[in-house]
C-alpha cells in the first residue's frame, strides 16, 4: 500500500513538471499584435491574396505587408510593404496581375510629387509602377481585360486648402470633386507608353469604383469630408456607351459601403448604415445588406429577418451569399440563397468571423477568424460545409497562443427600471476564472452603436485583455445602443444616450 502511494505522489510531482507553464501576457506583447485588413482571391481560384497590418516600432507607424498564398502549394510570397492603405489592392480579370497603390513618399509638397499605381506580374514576380500624373488616387477599378483600368481622382487645385479661412476651407472641403480617367497600357511591353483618357468629371468625391461589363457601366458611390447630408453619400453609375448622363440608382438616407458585383455582373451589392438626417428623420439601424438589379434597379434586402447586425459578406458561384451575422457577442457565418428569404446558420466555432471571401470558379472559402481565446489567424477551407475542419494558414499571431491568455465568460442581468436583459463579457485575470474579491475595471465601447465582442483584437481602444492580465476583472457591458441585439434595443438609447447606459449597467 505504501508503495503505491508512493508512485502515485511521484506521478503526481513529474506531472507537474511536464506541464507546460505559459507566461502572464506583457504590455510590449500586447501592442506587436496583427491583424488582417484584406483577403482576396484569385479569379482563378488558385491564389489569395492577404494583407498583414502590424505596428512598426521603427517608423513610429503600421506595417502593411501583402502576400501571395499559393492554395495548391500551400506556400507564401512576399510581395511588398509599400502599400498605401486609402485604395484596396485588385486583382486583374485574368488573375496575373495585382495593381495597388504605393505609399506616398512626398513630405515636402504634394503639387511637385508624381503619383503611381503598381502591377504586380505573378508570372514574372516584378512589380510595374505606372505614372499616373500629380492628381491624388480616389479610387480604381480594372475594366474587363488585363490593359487597362478605371482611375477617379482628386483635381490638383483643391489640393491646396490652408487654414486661412475656416469657413472658406469648410465649404472647400464639403464642394470637393472627383475627375474619371481610364488608364489604358501594355502589361506585355512595359517600354509602351501609357495612355490616360478622360472620361468626365463629377461634383462630389468617390469613395469606390466598379466596372460591370454588363451594359458597359462604371459604378461608384458618393461620399463627403464632412457627413453632415446623407443626400451627399449615393450611388451612381457612367454608361460608357454615353458618358454625359449620370445616372443615380439610389435616393435613400443610407451611406453605402463594401460595394460588390455578383458575378454576373447585373446586381450590385452593398452594406447599409442606417443613420438619422438631417431632416430630422430617425432611422438609425444595425447594418444592413442590399442588392440592386441594375437592368430595373429594383433593390432587394437579404437577411430581411435576421436580428443582428450585418458585418460582411461574400458573393458565391451557386448562387448564394455568405454572411456575416452579429448577434450578441458572437459574428457568424450564415447564407442565403438568391431566390429565397431564408437564412441558413453554419456552425463554427465560438467567436468572430471576418473578412469572409469566395473563390468565384470553386466553393472554397477563406476567413479571418478570433475568439478571446485563440488569436486572428486566416483560414482556409473548401466546402462551407467543412466550416469546423477549416485550415489555418498563417501563423502571424503564434506568440499570442503561448501566452496565458485571461479567460472570459458572457454574463447576463436586468435593468431594474424595465427589465430589460442587458449582456456583457467578463473577463478574469489567468488562473482566476469565477474568483471573487477581484479589483474591478468597466471598460465601456465607443460607438455607442458597437458592442464587445468575442473577438481577440488587441489595440489602444481595446484593452480588456492586457488589463486582465494585470489582475483586473474586466467587465464589458453591452448596453442600450450596442449592436446585435436587434433594432429596438439600438434605437431605445435615443433621446438617454447617458441615463439609460448608466441604469443597464
Amino acid at each position: 500500500m505504501l508503495i503505491q502511494l508512493y508512485l502515485l505522489l511521484l506521478l503526481q510531482i513529474l506531472s507537474c513538471f511536464s506541464i507546460e507553464t505559459k507566461s502572464k501576457l506583457s504590455f510590449d506583447e500586447f501592442f506587436n499584435y496583427t491583424t488582417f485588413p484584406l483577403l482576396k482571391f484569385s479569379s482563378t481560384g488558385r491564389h489569395l491574396l492577404i494583407q498583414t497590418k502590424r505596428p512598426s516600432w521603427n517608423i513610429n507607424s503600421y506595417e502593411n505587408t501583402l502576400w501571395l498564398y499559393d492554395i495548391q502549394n500551400q506556400t507564401k510570397k512576399f510581395i511588398t510593404t509599400n502599400l498605401r492603405t486609402s485604395i484596396q489592392p485588385q486583382w486583374s480579370p485574368s488573375g496575373n496581375y495585382i495593381v495597388f497603390l504605393p505609399k506616398n513618399h512626398s513630405s515636402i509638397n504634394k503639387q511637385q510629387s508624381e503619383e503611381y499605381i503598381y502591377l504586380y506580374s505573378l508570372h514574372a514576380d516584378t512589380v510595374l509602377p505606372i505614372q499616373i500624373g500629380k492628381e491624388t488616387p480616389l479610387a480604381l477599378t480594372w475594366s474587363n481585360n488585363d490593359s487597362s483600368i478605371y482611375l477617379a481622382v482628386k483635381p490638383i487645385d483643391e489640393e491646396n486648402d490652408l487654414w486661412k479661412d475656416v469657413i472658406q476651407y469648410r465649404e472647400n472641403v464639403i464642394r470637393k470633386t472627383s475627375i474619371i480617367y481610364r488608364i489604358d497600357f501594355n502589361s506585355n511591353n512595359h517600354s509602351l507608353p501609357v495612355e490616360k483618357s478622360l472620361i468626365r468629371n463629377v461634383s462630389f468625391l468617390i469613395n469606390q469604383l466598379l466596372y460591370t461589363p454588363f451594359g458597359e457601366k462604371l459604378i461608384f458611390s458618393s461620399a463627403s469630408v464632412v457627413i453632415e447630408n446623407l443626400d451627399d453619400f449615393e450611388l451612381y453609375f457612367i454608361d460608357l456607351r454615353n458618358i454625359s448622363v449620370l445616372s443615380k440608382l439610389t435616393n435613400n438616407e443610407i451611406v453605402e459601403t463594401a460595394l460588390q458585383l455578383s458575378i454576373d455582373g447585373q446586381h450590385l451589392f452593398f452594406l447599409a448604415w442606417h443613420r438619422s438626417s438631417n431632416k430630422k428623420l430617425f432611422n438609425d439601424t444595425q447594418n444592413r445588406l442590399y442588392s440592386i438589379n441594375l437592368a430595373n434597379g429594383i433593390i432587394t434586402r437579404f437577411g430581411e429577418h435576421f436580428d443582428g447586425s450585418i458585418e460582411g459578406y461574400t458573393i458565391t458561384s451557386d448562387a448564394r451569399v455568405y454572411i456575416l451575422g452579429q448577434l450578441g457577442t458572437e459574428i457568424q457565418i450564415y447564407s442565403q440563397k438568391l431566390s429565397t428569404k431564408d437564412l441558413i446558420h453554419h456552425n463554427g466555432w465560438n467567436g468572430t468571423y471576418e473578412s469572409i471571401v469566395s473563390s468565384y470558379n470553386h466553393r472554397s472559402i477563406a476567413f479571418v477568424y478570433s475568439s478571446l481565446e485563440k488569436p486572428m489567424e486566416v483560414y482556409f477551407v473548401d466546402n462551407i460545409s467543412q466550416l469546423m475542419s477549416a485550415n489555418v494558414i498563417t501563423n502571424e499571431n503564434y506568440l499570442f497562443t503561448q501566452r496565458n491568455l485571461p479567460k472570459t465568460k458572457v454574463y447576463n442581468w436586468r435593468n431594474e427600471d424595465d427589465h430589460r436583459l442587458i449582456e456583457g463579457l467578463l473577463h478574469y485575470p489567468p488562473e482566476k476564472l469565477q474568483s471573487k474579491n477581484l479589483p474591478l475595471l468597466v471598460l465601456i465601447h465607443s460607438g455607442p452603436y458597437a458592442a464587445s465582442l468575442n473577438r481577440l483584437n488587441l489595440a489602444w481602444n481595446n484593452w480588456a485583455t492586457l488589463a486582465a492580465s494585470e489582475g483586473w476583472l474586466v467587465f464589458e457591458p453591452n448596453y442600450r445602443g450596442s449592436t446585435g441585439y436587434g433594432n429596438q434595443f439600438l434605437s431605445e438609447i435615443r433621446a438617454k444616450p447617458l441615463s439609460l447606459p448608466v441604469k443597464d449597467t
